[in-house]
This record gives C-alpha cells, sequence and structure tokens, in this order.
C-alpha cells in the first residue's frame, strides 16, 4: 500500500513517520511536479512567512527538480505566466470594483434622492415635521441637513479661501526657508500641513555615474533580473 504523503500547506515544516521496527525504509523519491507547483504556491503565498533555513531547503529541492527534468522548467515558466496573469486580473478587477462601487454611491444618492421627493410631496404634519413612510421592515424619513458649502466656481473663489499644493526640488525647497528669517520661516512651516519628500533614483543614479557619491545611497551593481521567452 502506498503511504500517505502530506505536504505542508502552512510553510510549517513536516517529518517522515517513523518506520516500524524490522521494516525497511521507503527510499527516498525526487520532489513531485505537483508537490513542486504546491510549494511554489505556498512559497509565493506566504514568502514573507517562510523562515530562511526552509526556504533553502526548498531552493535545494527546487534547484534538483529543475536539473532533473525538462518538463519542470516548461511548469515553472507556466507558473510565472500563471501568477503575471492572476496579478493583471487583480488590477483589473480593482479597477472594475472601483467603477462599481462609484456606480452604486451614485444609485445610492439617486434612490435616496427619489424617497426625499416622495416624503415632500406628503408634506409637513401639525408639528411642521415630515411625515414618515414606513414598512413592514423599514421606515424612511427626512430631516434637514445643516448648512453646506457648494462651490459653484472655483476660479472665482479669492486665495484668501484656497491652498495650493506644489512640488519642487528639495534643495530650493531649503534654499527657500534659508533666505527667510526666523519669523518668516517659521510662518512658512506653520502652514504647511505635511511636506511630501520624494526620492528621485534617476538623479542619484545620474550622479553616481558621474563618480559622485551620494549618502545614504548606493548603485547596486550585480543584481539579476530573469528573462523568459
Amino acid at each position: 500500500m502506498a503511504a500517505l504523503q502530506v505536504v505542508p500547506t502552512s510553510g510549517a515544516a513536516v517529518f517522515a513517520p517513523p518506520v516500524p521496527v524490522g521494516a525497511v525504509a521507503p527510499p527516498s523519491h525526487p520532489l513531485t511536479l505537483y508537490a513542486l507547483e504546491e510549494q511554489l504556491t505556498i512559497l509565493a503565498d506566504t514568502a514573507e512567512l517562510v523562515p530562511p533555513e526552509q526556504e533553502q531547503e526548498f531552493l535545494e529541492e527546487f534547484r534538483a527538480a529543475l536539473t532533473a527534468a525538462v518538463d519542470k522548467r516548461d511548469r515553472v515558466g507556466q507558473f510565472l505566466s500563471h501568477l503575471e496573469h492572476q496579478a493583471a486580473f487583480a488590477k483589473a478587477e480593482i479597477t472594475r470594483l472601483q467603477e462599481r462601487k462609484v456606480w452604486f454611491e451614485r444609485a445610492i444618492e439617486r434612490m435616496e434622492g427619489y424617497l426625499i421627493s416622495v416624503i415632500e410631496s406628503f408634506g409637513r404634519d401639525t408639528k411642521g415635521k415630515y411625515q414618515k413612510l414606513e414598512g413592514r421592515t423599514v421606515t424612511f424619513g427626512i430631516k434637514d441637513c445643516p448648512p453646506s458649502v457648494e462651490i459653484q466656481d472655483e476660479a472665482a473663489v479669492p486665495s484668501d479661501y484656497k491652498a495650493v499644493s506644489i512640488t519642487m526640488p528639495a534643495l530650493q525647497w531649503e534654499a527657500l526657508l534659508d533666505s527667510l528669517n526666523l519669523e518668516q520661516r517659521a510662518s512658512l512651516l506653520d502652514s504647511v500641513e505635511r511636506p511630501r519628500v520624494a526620492v528621485s533614483k534617476t538623479a542619484i543614479r545620474k550622479a553616481i555615474d558621474g563618480g559622485g557619491q551620494v549618502p545614504g545611497a548606493d548603485l547596486i551593481v550585480g543584481k539579476k533580473t530573469l528573462i523568459r521567452k
């Protein structure tokens, strides 16, 4: 009778059951294609949770499997294509769901508008309140909202009521601060809610390629990328 092989699904190591006394231990078999694909899936799902020692063991089995048979290499390529398709599908689903969310929100707004219009058509009661529209499991009613601002022409709004967001090189920002006196500098910094700083890798690469050094950054040489045809 064939022995049942348990494949881990949570990144935990699995130990073989003890061999009964007097029995002959079964010969070790190379990693099966099914187990390889499943372990690849597990590794993709729990890459950040796999202990370093277990990852090295997996890489050894992975190397042996790719060395042993060409069809396993093809399956790994198919697996990578599958992951890429899943990532593209997830991206498309995010866009679709965002659009669907907007559609539902607009539908809610329209339906609520219809209900408000119906309830308003009933008029107010003797106490000046709008009548309720009651069902068996829900009751609709309306109330006056607090005053809210609606922008009809943004260009006509004075600058006193506007905030401007700009992006500039950090060096120019520091030069601007240095050009101000202490009072002006403090006033400017108080008016900035949260300055966002973005590091330009393109500028850093250009400086390092020109022979310069950039504190806090380095040029990584020798990193590999996978080519699949």
